[in-house]
């Protein structure tokens, strides 16, 4: 601030000494020029508030706020009450959903009730063509209170709740009769990944088929969301993007490949620009992506049933991007044509949904499975298609009420 008492003392100090005038019209020009700039953004906002723009930003950010609050509102049921909300209204039992979809936008759920869950059960039975037009399906585990982001190969998605996803008849599983979430012209389906905890971390990193990945804030990843497209994620022309994974900086970062190998990496290392990590044979590519936060340990399950354990202090993390990754399979054994199929982060509870080349799915508790290191001859005489790991829900958990 330049008051009159700071003027009059400028004035008595050049009559004092000339020699200091030069300094004070310097200091009072950067002072004037300071003034003149934030006058000038000042101007400009005014303008924006006038037009409308600082106005629609607001609401772009409050509707984001909104968009996050519902999902997590969604993944926890509706426990969690707010004190300006309606009073609280028990949710409806939560369900395992088991959701087997393919590259043409046909999705078949299963809802598994927690009380039956029981292992080497056999809970379906695809009828006619396993895999349509040469197509390769995979399986999601997930809870009837989350919310899907349907991902294709031009960047685009739809957001769906997996509560209004159509139920399908375990008893007359066939593709005829599936969900569609149909893509557009030269569109595939290549991933559906659940979102409704994405609030809760920092960072989103896009994985691709052929090992490169990005990494964005999750502030600016929900608005992409939101305007339902998240761009490739993609380099090269041949390349599709392969998964998601929602991380916090102290994570690390793991993918897995077909052939065997495994690349992880500290979150806070990963590129926020797409960039290839792994080296991959021509012939190779990722099937799985995620992060280890508190898990103590991973699974990796090969296409004839055998099933890969390892503690998660096995984990090597890459000192630089284009590691060939840690080898999960001997030489002899990738020679011999074993091939991965699927990875996950596990907990001593977990389950695990195998689809199989003739069209069973069939249920496992995993420690059950590991412990025996592989499906039973009966049940591996078939290759694994895909799997997907999940918990069984509390069903004697009491609703939260949030009334701070």
């Amino acid at each position: 601030m330049i008051s009159p008492d700071k003027i009059d003392e400028w004035i008595h100090e050049v009559e004092e000494r000339p020699s200091s005038a030069e300094i004070i019209i310097r200091y009072i020009a950067n002072r004037l020029s300071e003034l003149a700039k934030r006058d000038e953004e000042l101007v400009a906002q005014n303008i924006e508030l006038l037009n409308g723009r600082k106005v629609e930003e607001y609401e772009s950010r409050i509707a984001s706020l909104k968009y996050q609050l519902e999902l997590l509102k969604r993944q926890l049921g509706g426990k969690v009450v707010l004190p300006t909300e309606a009073p609280y209204q028990p949710p409806n039992s939560e369900s395992v959903n088991v959701l087997l979809y393919n590259p043409l936008g046909q999705v078949l759920k299963l809802a598994l009730n927690p009380s039956e869950v029981s292992s080497s059960q056999e809970i379906a039975r695809l009828a006619g063509e396993v895999l349509p037009a040469g197509t390769q399906p995979a399986i999601l585990t997930t809870t009837s209170l989350e919310e899907l982001l349907f991902i294709f190969d031009s960047g685009r998605t739809v957001r769906r709740p997996a509560s209004q996803m159509r139920a399908s008849d375990a008893k007359k599983l066939d593709w005829a009769q599936a969900d569609l979430e149909e893509p557009r012209v030269r569109e595939e389906l290549a991933a559906i990944h659940p979102i409704a905890r994405m609030p809760l971390y920092e960072f989103c990193v896009q994985i691709s088929r052929r090992g490169y990945v990005k990494k964005t804030k999750t502030a600016s990843f929900t608005t992409h969301v939101e305007e339902d497209y998240i761009g490739k994620g993609v380099l090269l022309p041949a390349d599709k993007p392969c998964a998601l994974a929602f991380a916090n900086p102290d994570d690390l970062f793991v993918m897995v490949s077909q052939e065997g190998f495994i690349f992880s990496m500290p979150v806070v290392s990963l590129p926020t620009a797409i960039k290839g990590v792994i080296r991959l044979a021509i012939t190779d590519h990722i099937v799985s992506a995620f992060v280890m936060s508190q898990q103590p340990s991973l699974a990796f399950i090969t296409q004839n049933g055998k099933a890969v354990y390892r503690e998660a202090s096995w984990l090597e993390p890459a000192r630089s991007f284009k590691s060939m990754g840690q080898p999960i399979l001997t030489k002899r054994r990738r020679e011999a044509g074993v091939r991965i199929v699927g990875a996950a982060p596990i907990e001593q509870a977990d389950w695990a949904v195998f689809l199989h080349q003739d069209g069973k799915l069939s249920l496992f508790a995993l420690s059950e499975l590991l412990d025996a290191g592989s499906l039973s001859a009966e049940e591996a005489s078939t290759s694994i298609v895909s799997f997907s790991t999940f918990q069984v829900p509390d069903i004697n958990q009491e609703p939260i009420h949030d009334n701070a």
